[in-house]
């Protein structure tokens, strides 16, 4: 009896570990999505943009001109998505701020749409991304201020990236969560924390992933420009408080929070794009120095 009871037992041990290592592998893979569309599908002019991160992997994306533009936005996409995510409406946000006199630089992240990369690394190298990014964009526009906009995860790692003294002028996090923990947490409620907890040493060991890399209610107190948090009152995956709690870390008073009537998960845009731009647009003109827009308008 003694036996089996050992035998039962190692025969859990064994299950457990290896659902374990099926679940750090699900968790770190790569889901790439077709990149839908293109800028000329708006009647939009742009260029393709091929650029390297700090450790030498090969992004791509486009860069949208508006001439005599006021500032460049740098979106960047959620999970599971690319540089047109449909469901955030991307490719039409970057055609309504390249109307108001906004440049775009619109890019897929490591391991999403035509960008390089085999693995998610849950925010810890995705930051060198959104750096690369902004150094892209300085070079390609110098003298125009930029401005990073972010959409979940990106909202996270534009906040992470922010923090780490990319040279940006103010950042839009729409549905950023407090901790990849915690986000992973609601995203696979059925699993224990000790198991999640096992999955992300895993992943550390086996993937490079590290699910406590990307913690942004522990580094926005060190943001230095403004930041504008956006999240839909009605979020299913992540609730308004998701936000709040971010913007109290942050303790700036350039801070704005809009908690917008929306019901989807980072699609207030989608949802009321109107709406949604003339915020921005109203941020924005609070935040952009008047010099550089007087330079800008010479």
């Amino acid at each position: 009896m003694t036996v089996a009871v050992a035998v039962l037992a190692l025969f859990a041990l064994v299950a457990a570990c290896a659902s374990a290592v099926y679940l750090a592998d699900d968790l770190t893979r790569c889901r790439r999505r077709r990149v839908q569309g293109a800028p000329a599908d708006l009647g939009l002019r742009y260029e393709e943009a091929q650029f390297l991160t700090a450790d030498r992997l090969t992004l791509r994306g486009w860069f949208l001109e508006s001439p005599g533009a006021r500032a460049a936005v740098v979106l960047v996409h959620d999970l599971e998505a690319t540089r047109t995510d449909v469901d955030r409406g991307l490719l039409t946000l970057a055609r309504d701020y390249v109307r108001r006199g906004y440049s775009v630089f619109t890019f897929d992240l490591r391991g999403h749409g035509e960008s390089g990369g085999t693995r998610d690394t849950l925010g810890r190298d995705e930051k060198l991304d959104v750096a690369a990014a902004v150094a892209c964009v300085r070079r390609r526009s110098p003298g125009v201020p930029v401005i990073l906009h972010g959409f979940g995860f990106g909202a996270a790692v534009a906040l992470a990236a922010a923090a780490n003294r990319a040279e940006v002028t103010a950042v839009v996090a729409d549905s950023a969560f407090p901790t990849m923990r915690e986000y992973l947490h609601r995203r696979w409620r059925w699993l224990p924390p000790p198991a999640l907890t096992l999955v992300g040493r895993i992943a550390r060991r086996l993937y490079g992933a590290d699910i406590d890399a990307l913690e942004p209610v522990t580094i926005v107190n060190r943001v230095s420009v403004p930041v504008l948090y956006v999240h839909n009152q009605g979020d299913p995956m992540l609730p308004p408080s998701s936000t709040l709690n971010l913007a109290a870390a942050s303790l700036d008073a350039r801070d704005r929070v809009w908690i917008a009537p929306g019901t989807g998960h980072a699609t207030a845009y989608r949802e009321a794009p109107d709406a949604y731009v003339r915020r921005m647009v109203e941020f924005f003109d609070e935040v952009i120095p008047t010099r550089v827009l007087a330079a800008r308008a010479v």
